[in-house]
């Protein structure tokens, strides 16, 4: 009789742990096998540890571009892609610039981490929380150097309101009155590697523009034929002059290592 007693006191004080369950649900647990019981409170006592175990502090390691960094956790870099944002590539007008506000911004800093979840190449998905109490991700769109990310995240009325401001003020990639969307970059480039030429008509178009001044729209740097970089300028960010004169009228200027 008192090991029963003692038993209901135990059920009643691990009953009072667990806020918002019904009557009902206490009669259920209580009529429960008692190793049922316990792997029953066992979850529900590691849910809440599961949920904030995802959420981590680091340091920021690497700049893959502007959307995506590298974060210590647990004694490696951690890959993450910032959630809601979409910045431009890397061969693209802004990509370089918009990496070096996210250097400029995270780089060495001890950062927290909101995991929303894993994308399809394996990264954590995640709203990035600056030492200073800021959203790195809204700063991005602030700054005028990212897209709001409809796709992923459409109900986010804040990075809606961000790169809204953002083309209103002309900032950062903004000053461009018509950007290519990353997400349309990428789109492009999978169809022109599906139609893409062979080696040697590729060659062949190299040697028709082998004497025209090439200038990269992202860096305003252009290069002479026989520049090292010359055939490395891809060819969406590619503009090309007839000569040095026309690349300098136009604002660009001679990479430093050409001859």
């Amino acid at each position: 009789m008192n090991g029963l007693c003692s038993r209901q006191r135990h059920d009643s004080s691990i009953e009072n742990l667990l806020p918002g369950v019904t009557v009902a649900d206490r009669l259920k647990y209580r009529l429960m096998p008692s190793r049922l019981r316990l792997s029953v409170l066992l979850l529900l006592f590691s849910l809440p540890s599961l949920v904030h175990s995802q959420d981590f502090t680091g340091q920021v390691v690497g700049i893959t571009d502007g959307d995506s960094i590298h974060v210590m956790h647990n004694g490696r870099a951690e890959k993450v892609r910032l959630h809601g944002i979409d910045c431009p590539e890397k061969g693209q007008p802004f990509g370089r610039r918009a990496k070096q506000a996210t250097s400029d911004l995270a780089f060495g800093q001890k950062v927290t981490i909101h995991n929303t979840g894993k994308d399809k190449y394996g990264r954590t998905v995640a709203t990035v929380v600056l030492p200073s109490g800021k959203n790195l991700n809204h700063e991005l769109v602030k700054g005028g150097w990212c897209w709001w990310f409809k796709k992923y995240s459409p109900s986010d009325n804040e990075l809606e309101g961000f790169e809204q401001a953002a083309r209103e003020a002309k900032k950062g990639l903004w000053v461009d009155p018509q950007p290519v969307p990353p997400w349309e970059y990428r789109k492009i480039k999978r169809r022109a590697k599906k139609s893409s030429p062979s080696a040697s008509h590729a060659r062949t178009s190299e040697k028709r523009i082998s004497t025209a001044i090439i200038g990269n729209r992202d860096s305003h740097l252009y290069y002479r034929p026989h520049c090292p970089s010359y055939g490395q300028v891809a060819q969406d960010n590619r503009v090309e002059f007839a000569s040095e004169t026309d690349a300098e009228a136009a604002g660009y200027h001679r990479a430093w290592n050409c001859p």
